[in-house]
């Protein structure tokens, strides 16, 4: 590989305290390395001592005075580890140490600049190794000195007596420990696969054809660094044209100009524990400039779920993927989609199918790595548009209960549930699956039974209360006396039973105990046998049930045609308190329906199913980013709120086209607010939280043009030198799709 340019404890005081009462001490247990001689020792007598043998613990054995064989044995077992850990270290160094001296010293930089970078390496090496072999510093530097010594690297020699603790540069950092879990055996190249996957650690989009070695790899990130020629430009102008970067720059650069609200005291500990104690236009380069370090998006907003998650169910959108292959279903899993729509058929030779992917493929999916990163809920949403054929649905049940087991959560129509029910919620369905389905009629079913007392007129008493009903989550009790309910006296459990009889799965009501207490029930349901609609199997594990009910309960899913968003009657009030289900195809998209997800999204939509293509994809990707990418993102009355105006330049093309400028670009809004293209520049006005922008950026290099789509909410750019994240076009249904960086400046 060719180098760049040609050559590329506490201190408190002890107060005298004589202690009144002198307290009996518990026996001391052994701990630490007596605790290892016991063991050994019972292990040693369970071998050699007969049984009934007399054993002395306090004498040695003839011929060892002095010296105990056990002890001797244990006594060895710490030195030993150590000794192989320090040997695993020292290999490790090796494979990464020369290659390193060889590289930096060969850069096209002044001496001064080749120690710091030497420096900032240096102490990412140690900081690695003391955290993956679990060594003292002291050790790793010693250690350190005798390879370069004896190595013969003097710019890691003359870097050991600078090395820091927990400093490391942040690029640096990611390599070794890419290194280090893809090269198990410590050696001095690794295979080409390995080396690739070195690489995409840092979003190094080169190809490796061949087993590279350490010094490789650092060729390929200083050559990938190197190709963008703005950002060397930014840090020559904070450095005055100087080689290194100050602490104080920094400070200047991140205040004014990114923006930031940092203390001193953290631009200290940025200056050490990101650029590893030094700052060169190196390690600069690589953090400002990429999406890993320096994203556009707010990371604060896409890394870690920040919104309550306990709020009714009806309160989230819900992230949708739309099966029809094995790759939208790897694709649903890395993107953490938590609600697969599967449009369900039965094939000729007998299999269920959803596209081209098998229903068992995906029900093993989802069982597999459904909840490996994300424990949220998963839904499945059963054939939306026409239902199954009652036989198939049966099938399915089966499937999803031989499958799935306990995953599969119970529907909360069977006991009684209110739209505040704090079990209603994603935050309490963790690691569950719920099933979206058609479902057959439902009987009320409450869950007690009463008897009369011996006169009409003062009520019953309760003689049974079946568990899991809506009785018993309502809070009735056996034996309690019931003596009204909703307000009017019961007479007798004839007058109960005709009064319940009037009253509809989904309704509230009230009795009265002899304390005048009163219990509210939610009437539950129970399938009704004699409904043949649907599949009474499929019903019985249906969590939310498509409906078009003029009286809608929690549960009941409305669906909404594309066609009919621009003169639908639903509001977001409407949908605090049930869902609705709307399915948007690229093709139905017309002048007088230009945006149908940014419709469907401000008229509170629960779940949008877009189809597969490179239209709507990304206003999935862009809508879902937000709240750590979990997949659920809260309606609140802040996204209508209007996001300052703002605008971003777009300065170089990704690094994998060598930061080539822009050759033009393309602006989708979907929801509140405008955007305006201005040559490489857009400004976008009347945005709110909920708006999604969809920006294509079209670049030339080699007499090749290529397309990158990025798409986010303009309400979560950060100002200052970015990396927006965009994805080339046409990768957008790929399930590992690669990241590119596009530098800009917003405002």
């Amino acid at each position: 590989m060719g180098k760049i340019h040609g050559s590329l404890a506490r201190a408190g005081k002890v107060k005298n305290q004589t202690p009144k009462v002198a307290k009996q001490e518990k026996p001391k247990q052994p701990r630490g390395r007596a605790l290892k001689r016991l063991k050994y020792t019972r292990r040693f007598l369970s071998k050699t001592v007969k049984p009934g043998e007399k054993v002395h613990m306090n004498k040695q054995p003839p011929g060892k005075a002095g010296s105990s064989d056990n002890d001797e044995r244990t006594e060895e077992v710490g030195p030993d580890a150590n000794k192989a850990t320090k040997a695993s270290a020292e290999r490790f160094l090796r494979s990464i140490l020369e290659g390193a001296e060889l590289f930096f010293s060969g850069l096209p930089d002044s001496q001064a600049v080749k120690q710091l970078i030497a420096l900032t390496f240096t102490n990412s090496c140690a900081e690695v190794t003391r955290t993956k072999f679990r060594l003292k510093l002291d050790l790793i530097t010693v250690l350190l000195t005798s390879l370069a010594r004896q190595l013969k690297l003097p710019l890691i020699e003359a870097s050991v007596p600078q090395v820091e603790e927990r400093a490391m540069d942040d690029g640096f950092s990611r390599i070794l420990l890419a290194w280090f879990s893809n090269n198990p055996s410590f050696g001095k190249t690794i295979p080409v696969t390995s080396g690739q996957a070195v690489l995409n650690t840092l979003y190094i989009r080169y190809v490796v054809s061949k087993s590279v070695s350490f010094e490789d790899i650092l060729a390929y990130q200083f050559r990938w660094v190197s190709a963008n020629d703005a950002a060397t430009e930014v840090f020559n102008k904070f450095t005055d044209g100087k080689e290194s970067m100050t602490s104080e720059q920094l400070g200047k650069f991140l205040r004014d100009v990114q923006r930031s609200e940092v203390t001193d005291r953290q631009i200290v500990e940025k200056f050490k524990y990101c650029f590893g104690g030094g700052i060169h236009k190196y390690n600069f380069i690589s953090y400002n400039g990429s999406v890993l370090t320096n994203n556009a998006i707010d990371p604060a907003r896409t890394s870690d779920v920040w919104q309550d998650m306990t709020q009714s169910f009806t309160h989230y959108m819900v992230s949708c993927a739309r099966i029809e292959t094995e790759e939208d279903l790897k694709r649903a899993a890395a993107d953490g989609t938590r609600a697969l729509v599967l449009n369900i058929n039965k094939a000729s030779n007998g299999k269920l199918m959803v596209g081209s992917c098998e229903l068992q493929t995906i029900l093993e999916g989802v069982k597999k790595n459904g909840f490996a990163t994300n424990t949220y809920p998963i839904v499945l949403c059963l054939s939306p548009g026409t239902p199954m054929p009652t036989p198939v649905q049966d099938e399915v049940a089966k499937m999803i209960n031989d499958i799935l087991e306990s995953a599969v959560a119970e529907g909360l129509m069977f006991e009684g549930a209110m739209i505040n029910d704090p079990k209603f919620s994603p935050g309490a369905l963790r690691n569950k699956v719920l099933v979206m389905s058609h479902q057959s009629r439902l009987k009320p079913f409450i869950g007690f039974l009463v008897a009369d007392m011996n006169k009409d007129g003062l009520g019953v008493r309760v003689t049974d209360v079946m568990e899991g009903t809506p009785a018993s989550k309502g809070g009735v009790l056996k034996d309690d006396w019931l003596t009204h309910i909703n307000g009017i006296p019961i007479q007798n459990k004839q007058h109960l039973r005709e009064t319940l009889a009037r009253l509809k799965v989904g309704d509230e009501f009230t009795v009265r105990r002899e304390n005048l207490h009163d219990v509210k029930v939610v009437v539950g349901g129970a399938i009704d046998p004699q409904d043949t609609t649907a599949s009474a199997s499929l019903s019985s594990i249906t969590f939310f049930k498509y409906s078009d009910s003029n009286d809608p309960k929690p549960w009941d899913t409305e669906r909404v045609p594309a066609s009919s968003l621009a003169t639908t009657k639903l509001t977001r009030k409407d949908l605090l308190t049930h869902f609705a289900f709307c399915t948007v195809n690229s093709a139905e998209v017309s002048t007088e329906l230009p945006d149908a997800e940014g419709k469907a999204a401000s008229l509170g939509i629960q779940f949008v199913d877009v189809d597969n293509s490179e239209r709507c994809l990304p206003w999935t990707r862009g809508r879902f980013s937000d709240n750590g990418r979990c997949g659920y993102i809260l309606k609140t009355d802040i996204d209508s709120a209007k996001s300052p105006e703002l605008s971003f330049s777009v300065i170089g093309g990704p690094r994998l086209l060598n930061c080539s400028p822009l050759t033009s670009m393309n602006v989708t809004i979907h929801g509140a607010g405008a955007a305006r293209v201005n040559g490489s520049q857009v400004s976008f006005t009347d945005c709110n939280q909920a708006t999604i922008a969809v920006v294509q950026m079209t670049f030339e290099a080699n007499g090749a043009e290529r397309t990158f789509t990025s798409a986010f909410c303009p309400g979560l750019l950060r100002p200052g030198y970015r990396a927006l994240p965009s994805v080339p076009f046409g990768e957008e249904r790929a399930s590992k799709k690669q990241i590119h960086g596009i530098y800009c400046f917003i405002k």
